[in-house]
């Protein structure tokens, strides 16, 4: 319990900045890996290392299209999966055609999201260790 205490930051420092010191400063935190203003901070003033951060803005601009393209295949899927329920409901011969081709669909749409899922964790890996 006294280690959870210790590491609690409950402390503050407050330190007074022109308006192009701290647009400096953001611009410097940005190039880091820092997640945010106070850590930058924190690791520069304790003398800890801060480590550079380099985009490939490509790869960011790719990633953020697939993320939008699984949205789109979830949102299909679950179309679907009314669809099947509705057909599922219907007795009569012409849903049961349908409902086959809605299971063929559903199984298509449930490959592309893995093949999808696969291909945007290889490249999360890749992003993340440049």
């Amino acid at each position: 319990m006294e280690k959870m205490d210790e590491n609690k930051r409950n402390k503050w420092l407050h330190i007074r900045l022109t308006d192009r010191e701290l647009v400096k400063i953001r611009a410097y935190s940005e190039e880091t890996i820092q997640q945010s203003l106070s850590d930058f901070a924190r690791r520069i003033l304790l003398k800890k290392p801060v480590i550079g951060r380099y985009r490939d803005t490509g790869t960011e601009d790719l990633l953020r299209e697939l993320f939008a393209l699984r949205r789109d295949l979830h949102g299909l899927a679950s179309n679907y999966n009314q669809l099947v329920k509705k057909l599922h409901s219907e007795p009569e011969i012409e849903g049961k055609t349908l409902s086959i081709q809605a299971q063929d669909l559903g199984e298509n749409i449930r490959d592309s999201l893995e093949k999808l899922q696969g291909f945007m964790d290889k490249i999360t890996e890749k992003w993340l260790q440049s």
